[in-house]
């Protein structure tokens, strides 16, 4: 008796070694991906900022110009930042299927404070809450559309709720990694300060962060399905 209580500790102890360590694999692949991943981004990046200012960006500077708005001491001059939120824009890279989808979720926030630390900080916050909100449409519709296509949709439904419920959770998780791409200020009559902040979100670093933060929250480790959907979701964003 004593011999097959220690027989089954033993089962047990290697079956929580043997999950420990597929966890370990798992972090150090998510850690090598991510790595490859910026390294990637670093160099396209490198490419665009190091871009000759495009012509439309020089009218859109001298129109930005005009109506009193500069950048900040230190930062890139206007021009080449316009340059390198336009390029940016038109960035692609290939779904799934194959075709060719924008590569970088982006949106621009608008706000005035008294300091211009203060309106920067609350126009990254309206630029990011823009993007939140789209990315948490499109997953909705995604997954709505998913569980109302399938043949037996209890399960997914009851994913569908989960996710309703746990939305705006998941998605801020994830937005952390945001690419600024312009920061424009004037001085208003009244000495407050109005920013404009640009930024953008690459979506194949966006896709595995959220693949992974869905299937931890929505208790679906592995479900291939959610994959599709984010990528779906994502790639529907313009």
């Amino acid at each position: 008796m004593f011999n097959i209580k220690i027989t089954a500790m033993k089962k047990i102890i290697m079956l929580c070694m043997a999950v420990v360590m597929s966890s370990v694999v798992a972090l150090a692949q998510d850690a090598r991906e991510l790595a490859k991943q910026q390294k990637e981004l670093n160099k396209v990046h490198a490419d665009l900022i190091n871009q000759k200012p495009l012509k439309d960006a020089k009218k859109q500077a001298k129109r930005l110009r005009k109506d009193k708005y500069q950048v900040a001491a230190g930062d890139l001059e206007m021009e080449k930042q316009i340059t390198y939120s336009m390029l940016l824009k038109q960035e692609l890279m290939l779904d799934e299927a194959g075709s060719p989808v924008k590569r970088y979720i982006t949106s621009s926030g608008n706000a005035t404070a008294g300091t211009f630390k203060a309106a920067r900080a609350a126009a990254r916050e309206s630029a990011m809450a823009d993007i939140a909100a789209s990315i948490e449409t499109k997953l909705a519709s995604a997954m709505q559309s998913k569980a109302d296509n399938a043949q037996s949709n209890s399960e997914m439904a009851t994913t569908v709720d989960k996710y309703n419920e746990r939305s705006k959770a998941i998605v801020r998780g994830v937005l952390t990694r945001s690419i600024t791409t312009l920061v424009i200020f004037k001085e208003l009559p009244n000495k407050n300060i109005n920013v404009r902040v640009d930024i953008a979100f690459d979506k194949k670093e966006l896709a595995a962060q959220l693949k992974r933060k869905m299937q931890e929250e929505l208790e679906k480790e592995g479900d291939e399905a959610l994959g599709e959907i984010v990528d779906e979701a994502l790639n529907s964003i313009e």
